[in-house]
C-alpha cells in the first residue's frame, strides 16, 4: 500500500483537528504563523491553560488563547478528567 495512515500517539495529550493539521501542512501558511502555532502547541503540552487562555462562554471545557505576535486565536477543549488532561485543538482563527 502506498497510502499513509497516521495513528494517534496515545502518549501525546494533544490531538489536532484535521483543519489544524491541514493548516500546518499547507505550504501557503506563512513561516510566522507556523512558528506561532508550534510555539503555542509546545506551551499547551506543558500547561493546558497557557498564559492569556480564557474559557469560551457557554461552551463547557472549551478555551481560547491568542497566538504570539497576535497572528490569530486558537480554540481548544480540555478533558481534565484524565491525567494528564487530554486536549483537542479544534481550530485556529487567523488574523489574515
Amino acid at each position: 500500500m502506498s497510502g499513509h495512515v497516521e495513528v494517534p500517539d496515545e502518549d501525546d495529550p494533544v490531538t489536532l483537528s484535521p483543519a489544524v493539521e491541514e493548516l500546518l501542512g499547507d505550504p501557503g501558511t506563512t513561516p510566522d504563523l507556523f512558528s506561532a502555532i508550534v510555539a503555542f502547541l509546545v506551551d499547551l503540552r506543558e500547561n493546558a491553560f497557557p498564559h492569556l487562555s480564557m474559557p469560551v462562554p457557554g461552551r463547557s471545557g472549551m478555551h481560547s488563547a491568542p497566538l504570539r505576535r497576535d497572528l490569530g486565536l486558537v480554540e481548544y477543549s480540555v478533558d481534565e478528567g484524565q491525567d494528564p488532561p487530554r486536549i483537542y485543538v479544534s481550530r485556529i482563527l487567523r488574523v489574515d
